[in-house]
């Protein structure tokens, strides 16, 4: 099935979860396409289509919300839609409202999967003042890595069956 997966990543996360699921749907027909190079991609010829973008202080990156408004009508033409989201917030219930804050809800409703997949924080890719929040909010002085893999197997599943 021809598939597009649409991201916006701003230190590569998203990036990196994108491309594990585009390994997991181990077809051949996978384009990624990353929306700070292509904000107006042409959607039309995929069957398939997965949105993701990073999470940050409780929602989507404005362009990629914009990005879901303009098209989210398109995307109901499309024979399956997956969503995700990459953010750190541990708590399952504040996750789904990160879900809701960042996706029109008539395309929650349409889409077939829909997962939250962890995230990770990169120092060593953060400015002075994005350390200083993280310090200050997450408690850590150091890089971590907390994407969830199991999460990433269950939406693709869901995306397959």
């Amino acid at each position: 099935m021809k598939t597009a997966i649409v991201y916006l990543s701003k230190y590569g996360t998203t990036k990196k979860v994108a491309g594990m699921i585009k390994e997991r749907l181990m077809d051949d027909d996978v384009t990624m396409i990353d929306l700070s190079v292509d904000i107006s991609p042409d959607l039309s010829s995929y069957e398939r289509i997965i949105v993701g973008s990073s999470v940050y202080v409780g929602s989507a990156k404005k362009k990629f919300r914009e990005f879901c408004l303009k098209n989210h009508v398109s995307l109901f033409a499309v024979k399956e839609v997956g969503l995700f989201l990459c953010g750190m917030e541990p708590d399952e219930i504040k996750q789904k409202e990160e879900m809701v804050r960042s996706f029109p809800e008539e395309l929650l409703r349409h889409s077939k999967a829909r997962g939250f997949m962890g995230g990770e924080i990169q120092f060593e890719k953060m400015n002075m003042l994005e350390k200083f929040a993280v310090k200050k909010i997450m408690k850590t002085t150091s890089s971590v890595s907390n994407i969830n893999e199991q999460e990433i197997d269950h939406f693709v599943q869901k995306m397959l069956s």
